[in-house]
């Protein structure tokens, strides 16, 4: 092997398999990692369900009175007089006006310019010096590189190029300085404007595009001294005046800050008040906007008169709240998904989709608008994930689960609860038998049909207006048309960054006109024969074991694309050709053979094949030798050594039963060629086949039981019988002699 291919195979990364050992060392399997994840989970989902920005949101969720409903308590009487608060996104509407007429505040540094002549000053001296041949102090402004172009130049123009930057650069910086350098870059600023205090007590207005700052000092520079000093010097001169360009504009975060919030308290909060006695709301009344707005304002006052909402026992309540609803699918992976259960990568997943639904479910309320946000929650498109990822009846817990939370950090909304619900249970056993990616996009009228019949009924029941119900279908539509996409998008992130590529994503390799297989079957014939029939047998052996068929079937059809490259020298695609093996020394053969590993991961990386297909590349082979060409070896070695290591595959050894069974089936698929005259030969040369492979550990990692091996014994020799069965001979009809003129007449 050369050295190329050996550097490329150990740049190779194999990422585990699904059935890698579920040893508790390991991190994907640790429970000391089980329980981190846990525990992040319940505080992310704590903090979207106990933190708000605004103590009203808090107070408002406490509330499941909405515009429309009935209002079916007791009439509400004002004990006391208090201020009708704003709406939250109105508030917020005016305050981030308010805040966006507010000016960036920089303070005027006036040392900054003649401090900045000086340096200039200072490294013209220095450089003056360097023409004249003295260049003693110039290394501290300046590298051989940045001095290489100019010089090229003759004495002359070096001087003439020097009197030209000396003078530009000069009214460059004074240019600069007239309207300022800031110290930060100007493009982060929103405002067109910004404030200026200049010492001790003034304050002027500048126009943002007249200050520059580090990001555009030089491009201006560039343009500015385009067509004034010569090509040779423009880098030069550019380098010198971005050291010399002494900020003179400082940013003041602190003053910023401030005239933010002077802006934020010149809203105010309040648009009314509400007298003592006064009736807020009567029973049987419908909620409008308005009386909503006064039941927030009395329940926030009520609040205010006696302590905070934030409290130790407030935390721990949501603490409890949040970990409770997460416990329910816990209890369900650990009682019914064990294997999901135990695995920390898929453990995670569940859990970020969790924590993400709680974050759509937070952002709902916090973002300030009139829509019905709550009807973009993600969820159904979670739940079709989940269903694809894992399984339909996972996926139903999942969403379970997920619509407990959305309901819980929205303040017992049931409403949304309920819909989000009922459409991603529609959602995900839409999904349970996908067969193709344009399938999920079917569930686009799934998922609108689910949130559609929940707001529709639930609207009736409450009375709500038509404009509200209006606003909750468009926000519907909009999430299941969405939703398909986000999936697949998911999907294809998980397929991608983690091992679990899923049989969806399999299916898309089955096809034999994959390009790959399609160059197969044209360069190397014979190995494209041997590959179909050895995938028939491994689908078959991984059936009757209980492994993946599919992902089986898969690997198989890829084992051996690595042939393609050089197919001539392997036995099943020499046709009227002769053995290339009979001019070469038999390490060099064993090399080409060897080869086929390596030349097939790179053409699976270069096509992007997943990690899990471009495992059974090497691990077919394993650490095996390649007996031919070693026993040749030690035929001609005359009793020197010959060392082994030079003859085996690079490995790694297969990690799991779909891995094993192709190496089994890959070797014993040549004896169907073979003609043996008695079952039991062909028992023994299967046998043989399997037995040398585990005396030479090469199914050590596979995780392949002793019950496993036998069946996978039985199901090969089945299968060969079943292809090389002998053919009957058949008797073929004699053929009628002719009637002759003398037998006729003997019969007449």
């Amino acid at each position: 092997m050369t050295d190329t291919k050996k550097t490329l195979l150990k740049k190779i990364r194999y990422k585990e398999s699904d059935t890698i050992s579920h040893s508790k060392k390991s991190p994907r399997y640790s429970n000391k990692t089980k329980v981190i994840i846990f525990i992040i989970t319940a505080i992310f989902c704590t903090f979207f369900f106990a933190f708000h920005f605004n103590t009203q949101k808090s107070i408002s969720l406490k509330f499941s009175a909405k515009p429309g409903n009935i209002w079916t308590s007791q009439p509400l009487i004002a004990d006391f007089t208090f201020p009708i608060y704003k709406d939250l996104s109105e508030y917020n509407k005016e305050v981030s006006k308010a805040k966006d007429n507010a000016l960036p505040v920089f303070v005027f540094e006036s040392s900054a310019q003649n401090q900045s002549t000086k340096n200039l000053n200072l490294i013209l001296i220095n450089f003056q010096n360097y023409i004249n041949g003295n260049p003693n102090n110039i290394g501290a402004y300046f590298t051989l590189d940045d001095l290489k172009q100019f010089d090229g130049l003759n004495p002359a123009q070096k001087l003439k190029d020097f009197t030209s930057m000396s003078k530009f650069i000069k009214i460059y910086l004074n240019e600069i300085y007239r309207y300022g350098l800031s110290n930060i870059s100007i493009s982060q600023l929103k405002n067109n404007e910004v404030s200026l205090q200049i010492p001790p007590n003034s304050i002027k207005i500048l126009p943002r595009d007249l200050v520059t700052d580090s990001t555009t000092i030089n491009e201006k520079a560039s343009k500015y001294l385009n067509n004034k000093i010569s090509t040779a010097s423009l880098e030069l001169s550019i380098k010198i005046i971005s050291r010399c360009g002494i900020p003179n504009l400082i940013y003041s975060k602190t003053l910023t800050d401030q005239s933010f919030t002077l802006a934020e308290q010149s809203v105010a909060k309040t648009e009314g008040i509400v007298r003592k006695g006064e009736s807020i709301v009567s029973k049987g009344h419908v909620v409008t906007n308005d009386i909503l707005k006064k039941i927030r304002s009395y329940e926030n006052s009520k609040l205010l008169r006696s302590e905070s909402i934030y409290s130790i026992w407030y935390f721990l309540g949501s603490f409890g709240h949040a970990t409770l609803i997460y416990t329910i699918l816990l209890i369900y992976l650990f009682f019914i998904r064990k294997k999901i259960f135990y695995d920390n990568l898929q453990i995670s997943i569940l859990s970020v989709l969790l924590i993400l639904i709680a974050f759509m479910s937070w952002l709902s309320i916090e973002l300030s608008t009139p829509l019905p946000l709550e009807f973009l929650i993600l969820l159904p498109a979670f739940s079709m994930l989940s269903a694809i990822v894992f399984d339909s009846r996972t996926a139903f817990y999942v969403t379970v689960t997920m619509a407990l939370m959305v309901s819980g950090i929205r303040g017992n909304d049931y409403d949304v609860g309920l819909s989000m619900m009922f459409a991603g249970t529609l959602a995900a056993y839409t999904v349970r038998d996908i067969q193709s990616r344009t399938q999920m996009f079917l569930s686009i009228f799934y998922i609108l049909i689910g949130l559609s019949v929940s707001i529709v009924v639930i609207g009736l029941e409450r009375s709500a207006d038509m404009t509200t119900s209006l606003n909750k279908l468009l926000m519907a539509l909009i999430n299941s048309a969405f939703s398909p996409l986000i999936t697949y998008g998911l999907l294809f992130v998980i397929e991608r960054t983690t091992n679990l590529t899923t049989d969806l994503r399999l299916q898309e390799y089955v096809n034999l006109n994959h390009p790959i297989l399609a160059k197969l079957g044209e360069l190397a014939s014979g190995t494209y024969q041997h590959t179909l029939s050895m995938a028939q047998l491994a689908e078959r052996c991984a059936v009757a074991i209980n492994a993946n068929p599919l992902l089986t079937k898969v690997g198989a059809y890829f084992h051996d694309i690595g042939k393609i490259s050089k197919p001539e020298y392997f036995s099943e695609n020499q046709i009227d050709i002769d053995n290339k093996h009979d001019m070469l020394s038999p390490r060099k053969s064993a090399d080409a053979i060897k080869n086929h590993v390596v030349d097939g991961i790179k053409l699976a990386h270069d096509n992007n094949l997943p990690q899990r297909i471009i495992d059974f590349i090497p691990m077919h082979h394993g650490t095996s030798i390649v007996k031919h060409f070693y026993a040749k070896a030690l035929e001609i070695a005359n009793g020197e050594h010959v060392n082994d290591e030079d003859f085996r595959y690079p490995g790694p050894k297969p990690n799991s039963k779909e891995t094993a069974v192709v190496m089994i089936c890959d070797s014993i698929e040549a004896l169907s060629r073979v003609p043996f005259k008695e079952k039991e030969d062909l028992e023994k040369a299967v046998d043989k086949s399997i037995k040398d492979k585990l005396l030479d550990g090469q199914l050590d990692e596979s995780n392949l039981t002793m019950t496993d091996i036998n069946i996978i014994k039985e199901t090969c020799i089945k299968f060969i019988q079943s292809i090389s069965h002998p053919r009957v001979e058949y008797k073929e009809i004699p053929e009628e002699k002719p009637e002759t003129d003398v037998e006729l007449g003997n019969e007449v």
